[in-house]
């Protein structure tokens, strides 16, 4: 499918009509091209759910209010089986939506203000942040506004509808880096310059496919008031400049490798009509930051709670019941983190032992295991048919048989993705896992190939390719040399498995 022609023909923009049309008429009145054009107002048809639609929503830094959580939860519960998923952008995902009932939910999701505009395809995806933003006592400043200001200068303007292929921003002042700014088309991190508090600026990550890439360290400060035109200048070279022959080839991180970051720096200066100040003083002190447990806040008196959601999958019920913790023990607010799992924050001491004796915190435990604390997974075959294996289903029953073998284990970073996309960011990860089907006799079984090492930081470096094809029964024990390893001061290769 042609979508260069598809968007020169209509503007994702232009299909809102469209879409009460189809709601009135029904599904098999859809033309294959206005399939494409529905995902510019959050509407994803899957082959694994035929006749339904899977609902992406925007909530730039992961914030949502308990009504809104609340609200969200009615629809997935009305409208969507119940199912909800929640995904390393901080955003939720609703499952087996019918055209029908669209208006219905585009109007409950006007009312409690939430967005679905250009969630996906060709624009800019949602705008993550630090989900402590506001809150962590170290941070260096909160980011969180600055994302909403780069969402909303953006999305629903035509000059920025049709970009090249998808961009990811990242903005965050914490001093973890855990929006992980390296694995964006744009992010941005704390700094400082004589005596202003800003951002230093990369350009250019991506994790998906054959070419994954962290992102070039741009070599500029900006502060926070020229973080949305700088957002835009970045958007408007991508739009122009972006190579559209080939999808494969379209993403920033192919234009930054072929100008190199000196020409794409001078070409924001030409844009911006201004030299651009040199990076500022790092402020980030390490990388990837894990937001689970009890953890005090900047205000006296008030913690947030991290609770783990194992693998990022949920119901309405679920969270129903955590927007009402939200407000029993909070301030009535709720984040969601890039690791798929809450905050619910602003908690005073005195309520705190009864919020960690509520049922939902032991189903959702703020201490998870250590393989179930920083595990990630993609949304797996049963709703992408992309994807070789349930990823979600076995990351935790993977998970619960390492905690068995290994019972005191330090966290580990651990990444399931269900092909090379990699939307569950396995080149990151101290121990990644990308899906495959091994045959054993006459069987074919799930397996993965196995990534080690990944991290993010001043000495960044992909995940080497360790081992392919592991049958997934076989799979924690064909890991421990490789868990061993990262209990050494340096993680090393030296001894264990090699790829194949």
């Amino acid at each position: 499918m042609d979508i260069e022609a598809i968007k020169r023909e209509k503007d994702g923009l232009d299909v809102l009509d469209d879409i009460y049309k189809y709601a009135r008429d029904g599904f098999a009145t859809i033309p294959d091209d206005d399939f494409e054009r529905l995902k510019w107002y959050g509407l994803f048809r899957r082959k694994q759910t035929p006749g339904f639609f899977m609902m992406r929503l925007r909530m730039p830094n992961g914030i949502l209010s308990s009504e809104q959580l609340a609200g969200i939860a009615n629809i997935a519960n009305a409208y969507g089986r119940g199912s909800i998923d929640i995904t390393t952008r901080q955003n939720i995902q609703l499952r087996w939506i019918r055209i029908e009932d669209v208006p219905t939910i585009f109007a409950a999701l006007d009312c409690i203000g939430v967005r679905h505009l250009q969630p996906g395809m060709d624009n800019i995806r949602n705008v993550t942040g630090c989900p402590a933003a506001g809150l962590d006592p170290n941070e260096v400043i909160d980011a969180s506004a600055l994302a909403l200001a780069i969402q909303e200068g953006v999305i629903g303007r035509k000059d920025f509808s049709n970009l090249p292929r998808k961009f990811n921003i990242s903005i965050s002042g914490c001093r973890h880096d855990c929006a992980l700014s390296q694995t964006h088309d744009l992010g941005l991190t704390p700094a400082t310059k004589d005596g202003v508090t800003g951002f230093n600026v990369r350009v250019g990550g991506a994790m998906g496919g054959k070419s994954t890439h962290l992102s070039w360290d741009l070599d500029v400060f900006v502060d926070p008031s020229e973080v949305v035109l700088l957002s835009r200048t970045v958007l408007s070279i991508f739009r122009d400049e972006g190579s559209r022959e080939n999808r494969l080839k379209a993403r920033l991180k192919w234009l930054v490798e072929a100008w190199g970051a000196a020409r794409f720096r001078a070409e924001i200066e030409a844009r911006m009509g201004r030299p651009l100040r040199s990076a500022g003083r790092d402020e980030v002190w390490d990388y990837g930051g894990d937001h689970l447990g009890v953890r005090p806040q900047k205000r006296s008196g008030l913690s947030y709670v991290g609770l783990a959601v194992p693998a990022g999958r949920t119901t309405g019920d679920d969270m129903l019941e955590l927007a009402r913790l939200a407000e029993v023990y909070g301030s009535g607010e709720v984040r969601l983190t890039n690791d798929q799992n809450v905050l619910i924050v602003n908690v005073p001491g005195e309520k705190l032992p009864d919020l960690l004796d509520e049922p939902l915190v032991e189903t959702y435990s703020p201490h998870p295991g250590a393989f179930s604390r920083r595990m990630v997974s993609c949304t797996g075959k049963d709703f992408c048919h992309f994807s070789l294996i349930d990823t979600k289903g076995r990351a935790i029953e993977i998970a619960d048989r390492l905690e068995t073998l290994y019972p005191d284990e330090l966290p580990l970073r651990m990444h399931w993705s269900g092909c090379p996309h990699a939307c569950g960011l396995h080149h990151i990860a101290d121990i990644g896992l990308q899906a495959s089907r091994v045959r054993i006799g006459d069987e074919i079984v799930d397996a993965a190939d196995v990534f080690f090492g990944g991290r993010l930081g001043k000495d960044a470096h992909l995940a080497t390719k360790v081992m392919d094809a592991v049958p997934l029964s076989e799979l924690p024990e064909r890991l421990s040399p490789y868990i061993e390893s990262l209990r050494q001061p340096v993680a090393a290769l030296d001894g264990v498995e090699a790829a194949g």
